[in-house]
């Protein structure tokens, strides 16, 4: 969607040199799921509570569900160049259209709303939730025509056909990824509090469930909004300067950037703070509204910073799309890890998982990704077993072999990866010469696996019970969250 600032590659493998890695305790796992459409340009991202994996592609007009619990991949089509993404809690979907100049809401196998904008040619991008008058509130920038917009309809009303879209299997490509980590010191620009950043009374209109400010700033694009905690909007302009809209006065501030800096992502922290990304600097960069001052972290080897997201701990994952980079930022230390994932993918935007791996888009990589491992998903503490359900299973067994599909709903509490496995059992007591490989449960939410029984003892054997357990390691103790009656005889 947007043109290449630099050429990819070559700076990281420069500024990488001599640094040091963490240690292979920190080594994190890259699964990769290829969207089946080629050359999709898969954009925004959502993740539903029932582990699935919502995501756009610009150029193939469509919405795209993974089910990393199935690595199923299904696609239905919509309107034209189809990119911000907002997942409400019911599980509606609604979309930016940039090349139809609207919003889109629809249910993934139901139909269809939809509203034009009022501004023709505005090239609607990214969705957020926030406050407002209607039903539904998301504000949204209208990238080309240099407006901030809020829909706000009062009432959805759509068709409910069912449409059902065929799933295609997508083997996952797993692969280690160890970061470089480095740390750098902030470039800090202290703000003039005596002197208040200029306010302007912006020009407001209101269509149907459409209302718009108009930037002052006529010759930069309104890249992206941020909605904060006390109902104000941010928004960045590039090269010009990062600005704070009032809905409830159409007033705007402007805060002064540094030289040479062009803001991009934007987010607002619970108090108040706003991070940006500075595709200028190449740094991530936090405004304190209060007094104007300005840090920058300078990223290594950066080249753009595109999208933000905070963790619960305060520190903020980011992708930089040149660079092809997913890093993590831990502002009390200024540390960066970077984690490189392959040249040419162009990472665009992220959103971390309640049980902490991220998810993101490649753009060119035309994939889905995640990015999970010991410092991200490891266990927290002991298994509680309410945490897992077995919602419904499938064996089947003959001669030394059985096949089992156990369907579940995992909370995420005690971290990911689990793993889960079988015990065979005959009056309570557990059989010998019986193995299973463990399964390993990557997310949280709803899912399937397969499990293959092997029975390599002497002798024929029988059973009345299967045992389903749940493991922390791979080699560790299980813990029993189901058993099975299950009669059988086992033969070598």
């Amino acid at each position: 969607m947007r043109k290449p600032r630099f050429l990819g590659g070559v700076w990281l493998v420069v500024l990488f040199l001599g640094l040091t890695p963490w240690a292979a305790a920190q080594t994190m796992e890259l699964t990769l799921w290829r969207i089946p459409t080629a050359n999709s340009l898969p954009y925004g991202i959502a993740l539903a509570p029932d582990g699935k994996v919502y995501f756009t592609e610009f150029s193939a007009n469509k919405l795209g569900q993974l089910d990393p619990g199935t690595n199923e991949i299904r696609e239905r089509a919509v309107g034209a160049g189809p990119g911000g993404l907002f997942l409400d809690e019911k599980g509606g979907l609604f979309l930016a259209l940039a090349q139809d100049n609207a919003i889109q809401f629809l249910l993934f196998t139901g139909g269809t709303a939809s509203w034009p904008l009022p501004t023709a040619g505005a090239w609607p991008e990214v969705l957020v939730p926030g406050s407002g008058p209607g039903q539904v509130n998301l504000w949204l920038n209208e990238r080309q025509g240099r407006k901030i917009a809020r829909f706000s309809p009062s009432a959805i009303f759509l068709t409910l056909p069912l449409i059902l879209t065929p799933p295609n299997s997508v083997a996952p490509e797993k692969s280690a990824v160890e970061p470089v980590v480095r740390t750098v010191t902030p470039l800090r620009y202290p703000g003039n509090p005596l002197l208040p950043p200029p306010i302007v009374l912006v020009p407001v209109a209101t269509s149907g469930p459409f209302t718009e400010w108009s930037s002052l700033a006529s010759d930069r694009y309104v890249e992206r909004v941020a909605a904060a905690p006390d109902g104000r909007v941010w928004f960045t302009q590039g090269e010009a300067s990062l600005c704070r809209l009032d809905p409830g006065t159409n007033t705007v501030l402007y805060y002064s950037l540094p030289t040479g800096s062009a803001a991009l992502a934007v987010a607002v922290e619970a108090k108040g703070q706003v991070w940006f990304s500075d595709t200028g600097h190449a740094a991530l960069g936090r405004l304190d509204p209060d007094t104007g001052d300005v840090v920058l972290w300078p990223i290594p080897g950066g080249q753009e910073p595109f999208a933000l997201a905070f963790t619960p701990a305060g520190e903020i994952w980011f992708t930089d799309r040149e660079a092809d980079l997913l890093g993590l930022f831990r502002p009390e230390t200024g540390e960066f890890l970077l984690y490189p994932v392959p040249l040419g993918s162009h990472p665009l935007f992220l959103v971390v998982g309640q049980d902490g791996a991220v998810w993101f888009t490649a753009e060119r990589g035309n994939f889905v990704a995640r990015l999970a491992g010991s410092q991200l998903g490891s266990p927290q503490g002991p298994f509680a077993p309410e945490s897992f359900v077995v919602t419904g299973y499938a064996v089947s067994q003959s001669g030394n072999k059985a096949e089992l599909t156990i369907a579940y709903t995992y909370d995420g509490t005690a971290g990911v990866p689990i793993w889960l496995t079988v015990e065979v059992l005959r009056e309570g007591q557990v059989l010998p010469g019986f193995s299973a490989l463990p399964a390993a449960i990557e997310a949280a939410g709803s899912g399937k696996v397969n499990l293959l029984l092997t029975y390599q003892g002497i002798g024929s054997q029988t059973s009345d019970t299967l045992r389903i357990l749940v493991l922390l390691a791979p080699e560790g103790p299980g813990t029993v969250v189901k058993e099975i009656a299950f009669r059988a005889t086992w033969i070598p």
